[in-house]
């Protein structure tokens, strides 16, 4: 006749019946197997003795309790109750003959019932395949997939995440949102080593992450994560993670696992689809804005040749005036010669101007060399020098910048600063300090002419900002903006100025490669 126990889980009412001796724990060698993380690999041994049945404690890490007393050694009876962690267990005894001595193990971690789908992870996979296969916009899936996610993993963090080609990890999906993903490198080379998924039930314990410094400083105990693979290629992953041990079990790996062969397919589509988007916006927002330089092409070379045309017609019947009144100022009296002397001046002012236009018309693409903008700006100043003087003008440069070597054609360069001295020359008071500053601008050198508090607010001459200021039209600065645009810099104004002091012109500290 053979002694048989029968053990009562008091939690879900299963019954276990086994036959003796019999090794209770964690392990799946132990005769009765829990997939309870309180649970030690061994545990507890029960077994016979003098007729008599015993519980040993086997060394465990949380004890061993016969009704709520804790043991090394018990007899038990009929109607005991034990603990095991948070395991209990009601005692009861039946005996029977001829049943071969042998263990009966009813729940174990690799039942095949436990990892059936129940019918509401069913349908969270259906709710994910059809948000995804109806809607390729990855950025309205993100808080879907995720809430669907808590309510069954009730996740602390988790990510949906790619790689990229120096190996980090990118986020596709992350909760709580983030634009990294702080995750545990040794987690990641876990991934990579066989390519399957895995189960941490307790990354503290775990002899290779323990002194992970990430694993202590996000409080990682419990964590999944699977590959998400694509064409034979492991090209991302889905981790979640919580802050306690055992929250996860092996059912719960293999319904992520089947939530990742599911999402992988379609989450690569959804993201070059994304991405074929993104590109075909990107490409005709590049075609409009070349379409747009293309009609200012065309708009700049119509002003260019109504210029030419315009300085034709009004030179003629000019050249005619003032030969007219030169031959009068030399032929008369000298009370008349002099009378006529402004209008000969404003007709001389008038020939520069046209000049200047069959100038600007010629202007030639800049040849390129490293040049001291300090030299050239100088040398400028020293032109204009004449012109300073007869208005009593003082200018005063200062250096803030030891980026002195820029890349510019040194003839057009001086040339644009002529224009803009010239303009300045004509719209100050005489007396006036003009102070001049060469200084670093991100990437740029700056020549600040004037005072300038904010910068910010200043702007190019086209600007609808500056359409009621008429001297933004000026001959000389047009000049002068097409010369910068030329090199790849910039004249600005400032919109509530009442001329064009102050202003500022910025050129490039490098050459543009794509140009």
């Amino acid at each position: 006749m053979t002694r048989h126990i029968v053990l009562q889980e008091l939690s879900s009412g299963k019954n276990y019946r086994i036959s003796l001796p019999c090794v209770i724990g964690r392990s799946k060698e132990a005769d009765l197997a829990f997939p309870e993380l309180t649970i030690s690999h061994r545990h507890a041994l029960i077994s016979e003795l003098d007729n008599q049945i015993w519980i040993e404690d086997l060394k465990s890490a949380n004890g061993v309790f016969v009704n709520d007393k804790k043991i090394k050694k018990a007899l038990l009876e009929p109607c005991d109750s034990v603990q095991l962690g948070q395991i209990k267990l009601l005692v009861s005894m039946e005996e029977e003959e001829d049943i071969p001595g042998q263990t009966l193990i009813l729940h174990s971690l690799e039942s095949k019932a436990e990892l059936n789908l129940d019918h509401q992870r069913l349908k969270l996979i259906y709710e994910i395949t059809s948000e995804l296969s109806g809607n390729q916009d990855l950025t309205a899936l993100e808080e879907k997939i995720f809430s669907r996610f808590k309510e069954i993993f009730n996740h602390d963090r988790g990510y949906i995440a790619i790689f990229q080609d120096d190996g980090s990890l990118k986020p596709i999906f992350s909760c709580p949102p983030s634009e990294a993903v702080p995750l545990s490198r040794s987690i990641v080379n876990k991934l990579f080593q066989n390519g399957e998924s895995f189960l941490l039930e307790d990354a503290i314990s775990e002899g290779s992450l323990k002194e992970q410094e990430s694993v202590i400083a996000l409080r990682i105990r419990s964590a999944l994560c699977v590959p998400l693979i694509y064409h034979n290629q492991i090209y991302g992953l889905i981790y979640l993670d919580r802050d306690i041990p055992g929250a996860y079990k092996n059912d719960d790996l293999e319904f992520l696992r089947s939530i990742a062969s599911i999402l992988a397919p379609l989450l690569e589509n959804a993201r070059l689809w994304s991405e074929l988007k993104n590109r075909y916006a990107n490409t005709l927002e590049s075609l409009r804005e070349t379409e747009e330089r293309l009609i200012d092409m065309e708009r700049k070379a119509a002003y260019v040749r109504l210029a030419q045309a315009m300085a034709h017609e009004i030179r003629n019947p000019l050249t005619s005036i003032g030969g007219l009144l030169r031959r009068l100022a030399r032929s008369e009296p000298e009370g008349l010669s002099e009378k006529l002397q402004p209008i000969i001046t404003s007709v001389e002012r008038v020939e520069k101007v046209l000049k200047e236009v069959d100038n600007f018309v010629k202007i030639p693409l800049p040849q390129k060399k490293l040049e001291r903008i300090d030299n050239l700006v100088q040398e400028e100043i020293e032109n204009q020098k004449p012109e300073w003087q007869q208005k009593y003008l003082l200018p005063l440069l200062s250096i803030n910048t030891s980026h002195l070597m820029i890349p510019v054609d040194s003839c057009l360069f001086k040339k644009a600063l002529a224009m803009i001295f010239k303009e300045i020359t004509f719209s100050v008071s005489q007396g006036t300090e003009i102070k001049i500053m060469i200084r670093d601008f991100r990437n740029e050198i700056e020549i600040v002419i004037g005072d300038v508090s904010n910068s910010e607010r200043f702007c190019d001459p086209f600007s609808h900002e500056l359409h009621s200021k008429p001297w933004s039209l000026s001959l000389f600065l047009n000049i002068a903006y097409k010369i910068l645009s030329d090199h790849g810099g910039k004249l600005l104004l400032d919109p509530e100025g009442n001329s064009a002091l102050p202003l500022i012109a910025r050129i490039p500290r490098t050459v543009d490669v794509d140009k």
